[in-house]
This record gives C-alpha cells, structure tokens and sequence, in this order.
C-alpha cells in the first residue's frame, strides 16, 4: 500500500488517469482536468527525482533526541535488509545492513557486547538476518555477538524484542546502530520500549547533496535522487504509521 503514495508510481498513477480522463467527451469536466493532470504529474515526477527535493526531503527527518546521561552497556545493531540468489541459493545482507555493520565494528566501543536484530522475512529463506550479521562481524571483523535477535521483521519488532533480551541481562541503555535517516524514528521507538539510545548514525544529513550538485544541476532529474526521495518519504509515513500504533507484543519464531 505505501508503494501507491510515493514517487514514482504515484505520478504516474495520475499521469495514466489523465490519459482516461483525455477520451471522455470534450464539454465532460473529466475531459477538462485531463490536461492539467497530466502537467501536475509530470512537474511531480520531474521535482521528486531532483537532488534538490530529496535533499529538502531528508532534511524533514531530524536528528533522534539522545539522553545525556545515558551511559552505554551493549551495541544493538539493525538490519537493514538481504536477499537471496535465486539461482545459487545463497543468501547474503544487503548494501544497507553491510554499511550497518562495518559502522558498528569500526566505531562501537569494543568492550560493550554486541545485539544483532533482523529475522526472516519469508519462509523460504534459511538463515535469519540476525545470524547473517553476526557471522559477518566474526569472520570479517573478529567480533563476537552476545546475542542473536531472530525473530523481528520491523523496526518495532525489533525494539521490543530486542529490549526483552537485554531486560533480561540487566541492561538499559545501547549504543544504537542504523542509518542516519532510520534513526529518529529508530531512536524514539527503542525509547519507548524502554531502552535508553545512544545513536551511532551510518550516515549524516550532511551528505544529502553532493557538492558537483549545485546550481541548475541540483534540479536535474537522476534515478540516485529519486532513489533517495523514495526512501525519505518511506520513512517519514512510516514516522506517522507508528505515531498512532502501539508497540506490538514481543514476536516469537
């Protein structure tokens, strides 16, 4: 449902309805918006695939609020997606959840122990991201997982389960690892599971418009922008998604 909101299926949604509204009967009110529809969805397409919208977009995300007092006992680490070779079998992390956890073996103080959080999507698949990750982390890095959250499949799956492990260890604060972008809302949800954060953002606003971009260029349209504007306002619904929504209960396997 939320791929019919965004760009570019939207635009071109409208874009196709103008189309119909175009063969109804030339006096029909139908065949009159016709044609501004049509210059509506094309403008939209063209300013969601600029640097400059997307930029703009990004900065509407915000930075997560950190607690100054808290003080960090455990690395949480979240995927960030994978995918399977259809014809190998194989199944490996996406460029995403790499990023995710090369941040958090360079950076994360190495002393805390370290919770990777994602499970399986689909049935099919064999292995959970969660066990993808940590195997990652130990042959690539030398770093050693504590525990394995295997269950979640989204991100307040991920809050809640991964605050019942750490609960259970006597822990309440983490220093949290995910995209720069993913993070407010990743930050705020983890708070109301009850888990003090410490964000360890991939990423920075910072970096949203290249500095080749500039002047008449960041209006040109590119696939990295719309790109970027599809993963913003992706994460912006989702911010008011889980605004109205409970936390769910803790997911089992």
């Amino acid at each position: 449902m939320t791929t019919l909101v965004m760009p570019p299926l939207a635009p071109l949604l409208a874009l196709l309805l103008a189309l119909i509204f175009w063969f109804f009967p030339a006096s029909s009110l139908f065949a009159k918006l016709s044609l501004p529809l049509a210059m509506l969805s094309v403008a939209a397409l063209w300013i969601c695939a600029t640097p400059a919208f997307s930029a703009w977009l990004g900065g509407q995300l915000g930075k997560p609020v950190e607690d100054p007092q808290a003080v960090p006992q455990a690395v949480v680490i979240l995927g960030g997606g994978r995918y399977r070779d259809e014809k190998s079998g194989n199944e490996r992390l996406s460029a995403t959840t790499l990023e995710r956890v090369t941040r958090a073996a360079e950076m994360a103080p190495e002393p805390l122990p370290i919770l990777v959080s994602g499970g399986r999507v689909y049935e099919r698949e064999r292995a959970s991201e969660a066990e993808l990750m940590a195997a990652l982390l130990q042959k690539l890095f030398r770093r050693s997982v504590t525990w394995r959250e295997n269950c979640s499949r989204t991100t307040a799956e991920n809050a809640v389960n991964s605050a019942a492990v750490l609960h259970d260890s006597g822990i309440e604060s983490v220093v949290l690892v995910t995209h720069w972008w993913h993070m407010p809302r990743a930050a705020k949800v983890f708070a109301r599971a009850g888990i003090q954060v410490q964000p360890l953002p991939v990423g920075s606003a910072e970096e949203l418009l290249p500095r080749a971009q500039t002047g008449l260029l960041r209006w040109l349209p590119s696939a990295a922008a719309m790109l970027r504007t599809q993963v913003y306002w992706r994460e912006l619904l989702a911010r008011v998604w889980y605004y109205w929504r409970p936390l769910p209960p803790v997911r089992e396997c």
